[in-house]
């Protein structure tokens, strides 16, 4: 039976877009959302920090009552019982107001005084974060709380409404990464139970909430910042203007009477996860994206959501498009997409043509700014270094004396390439075990593999810039014995991002001067390496032979491979030779649907933050661990591999003789 009720999260769905609460009702719309969520529950916290929030509220009131009933007209029966009493503490108390429904994660209740209090595994600097907008272009609400203080103001609104009588003070318990953790292995001690949807996390018999020296959870208050929400009408950039009640009545409405509320185009089209590729929509699977499409543009949505206007790279005249009834990149001219160009870079604009030109005039030529490449290659000294790192940022620190969220640097993979074109993967290193934090012993291990010459180590976006700087500050925190060596180091290194030091942003260098066509514009590898190995011949005819993990270019992880495999006509992705991840499929799932559409570096870090967690769990056995490792280690070598691959086709490129086009 399809709900309808108007609840939080539906609410969520329509302070983003009205359209949407009305697939969010029908199974047959494809959701890509619902595997984004549940992974990203797993990899930051979200049901560990529920879990410790319940713990900490319960240490105040031993009475505490979580409201379990699985029928939500008793779930409502329940919570309004208990409310009756003088004071309660309820946890996942619902309350319903005509057809707005909500399940609130703490109710807090003394005489008529209840506070509201919304549980979010998100991080909060008690100095520097404010709910309230600080500058009057954030104001009234600061950008980055804005969906959290929406999610609180529309539960405090269906609770006062319901309970008149009541004063509801809502507020947020969020993550204090300001304090430090006391307590041994605490990530651990909130075990996830099941990795289906319905998560169970049941902490440690052993975890005593008052062995925390600090407590890590902060209750924020959000009573201002509701108030704004409730009553200032927000003017949103792309879409229609946000007035609360509303928007809550308009939306209640049209739940009830099974309708869609009329779709209003703009930016957040560009992602919407209402999708599905037009081959596989039928009745019962349904894109509606493609029928919001449809309904504004009055024709029916036959092409890939890729090649409309919402497929152009990053920022794009969403707006000016729109209006003036453009929807496919085939059916635009030049003229329309109003290029500057830029004489350091390619720029947004000029990107967009070199999109349009793919799809309208079936221009494939890879685009390539060739002196510009050449003049960074030309200050690199050999032997290059290729680096990647992956890393994890626990909401609850696994390690003592770590903040939330603290990064954690566990592992690297490291090649090289000499002057004469020679590759070897010459070192990696992965810690995950021990009481101690990894990150010190790894920056060691890194320092023994590239510290030896001054050749240029190359990197993939500022990520290992950034995990380096954050491990400089560990270092001087725990007064390492040897934090002058690794200070000169990292010195070396130049791990500011402005510095002139050995590091140099490989990834930076190709968004900026590199177009290849399948691309969407992009320059995440997993989009970019496909392109490389399609386009490049020079990295065809070296891969393409089984001569990865012999003498000839030595691995750590492979033996005899071949990194270029041809199926149906088609070159297949290196990464897809690669066994999953993880043994569980729901997992491996999710990072898919998060790859496609936020990109891999997003679902690497969830990935790596999630095998990061379960190599902390006692519960792993020995032989899941050497599986997990191994398949750690085999796709970090990939990695940098998939960098070599990238700088030997922009070698290749820039030479007149092999260059074709720039």
């Amino acid at each position: 039976m399809i709900p309808r009720t108007l609840s939080k999260t539906r609410f969520k769905l329509a302070v983003e877009c009205p359209t949407k609460v009305f697939y969010s009702l029908d199974k047959r719309y494809v959701d890509q959302r619902l595997d984004d969520d549940f992974l990203e529950a797993l990899a930051k916290g979200g049901h560990q920090v529920g879990a410790l929030a319940k713990l900490m509220y319960r240490a105040q009131d031993p009475a505490a009552v979580e409201v379990t009933a699985r029928d939500q007209a008793e779930q409502v029966r329940q919570t309004a019982e208990l409310l009756k009493q003088e004071q309660v503490t309820i946890f996942e108390g619902t309350v319903q107001h005509k057809n707005l429904l909500v399940r609130v994660d703490v109710l807090a209740k003394c005489g008529n005084l209840v506070e509201l209090i919304e549980v979010k595994a998100k991080s909060w600097d008690p100095v520097e974060d404010s709910l309230i907008g600080k500058t009057a272009r954030s104001n009234p609400l600061n950008p980055d709380w804005e969906p959290y203080v929406y999610d609180v103001a529309f539960q405090q609104y269906v609770l006062s409404n319901a309970y008149p009588d009541f004063k509801v003070s809502p507020s947020l318990l969020l993550v204090d990464k300001s304090r430090r953790n006391s307590v041994r292995g605490l990530g651990a001690k909130f075990p996830i139970l099941e990795t289906g949807r319905e998560t169970v996390v049941e902490p440690a018999a052993d975890f005593d909430v008052s062995k925390l020296a600090e407590p890590l959870l902060i209750q924020v208050d959000a009573a201002e910042a509701v108030r704004r929400a409730q009553t200032i009408v927000r003017e949103k950039s792309g879409r229609a203007s946000l007035e609360f009640e509303p928007l809550i009545w308009q939306v209640a409405g049209a739940i009830e009477k099974g309708e869609r509320v009329a779709p209003h185009l703009g930016n957040v089209c560009k992602k919407c996860e209402f999708y599905c590729e037009p081959e596989a929509r039928t009745e019962s699977v349904r894109s509606g994206w493609a029928e919001c499409m449809e309904t504004y543009f009055g024709r029916e949505a036959k092409e890939s959501r890729t090649v409309s206007i919402f497929g152009f790279h990053n920022r794009a005249d969403i707006k000016g498009h729109i209006e003036a009834r453009r929807l496919w990149m085939k059916d635009m001219t030049e003229a329309d997409l109003a290029v500057k160009e830029d004489a350091e870079r390619i720029s947004g604009s000029e990107r967009h043509k070199l999109q349009w030109r793919e799809v309208a005039l079936g221009d494939v030529e890879p685009f390539v700014r060739k002196s510009e490449i050449q003049a960074a290659m030309d200050r690199w000294v050999f032997p290059l270094h290729f680096l990647d790192f992956e890393t994890s940022a626990p909401a609850l620190p696994f390690h003592t004396g770590h903040r939330p969220y603290q990064p954690i640097l566990f592992q690297f993979s490291h090649h090289v390439v000499e002057r004469d074109g020679s590759v070897r993967h010459a070192s990696e290193c992965l810690l995950t075990g021990g009481d101690e934090a990894p990150s010190i012993a790894v920056l060691r291990q890194l320092r023994q593999a590239i510290g030896r010459d001054e050749g240029t180590v190359l990197h993939w976006y500022p990520h290992e810039r950034t995990i380096l700087r954050a491990v400089r500050e560990e270092i001087r925190e725990k007064k390492a014995q040897d934090e002058a060596e690794l200070a000169a180091f990292l010195g070396s290194l130049g791990i500011e991002n402005d510095s002139k030091g050995r590091m140099f942003d490989l990834g930076r260098l190709v968004e900026r001067q590199v177009f290849l066509a399948g691309t969407g514009g992009s320059s995440s590898m997993k989009l970019l390496l496909p392109a490389v190995v399609r386009e490049s011949a020079a990295v065809r005819d070296r891969y393409a032979k089984p001569i990865y993990g012999t003498p000839e270019i030595p691995s750590l992880n492979f033996q005899k491979q071949s990194w270029i495999v041809e199926r149906d006509g088609k070159t297949l992705d290196p990464y897809r030779l690669l066994s999953p991840l993880f043994r569980e499929s729901d997992l491996n799932e999710a990072l898919a649907w998060i790859e496609a559409s936020e990109g891999d570096a997003i679902a690497n870090g969830a990935a790596a933050m999630v095998a990061y967690a379960k190599l902390q769990d006692p519960r792993v056995t020995p032989d899941d661990r050497e599986n997990l490792e191994q398949q750690l280690k085999r796709y970090c070598e990939l990695d940098t591999l998939a960098m070599v691959m990238v700088y030997e086709a922009l070698r290749g490129w820039v030479s007149p003789s092999t260059a074709k086009r720039g």
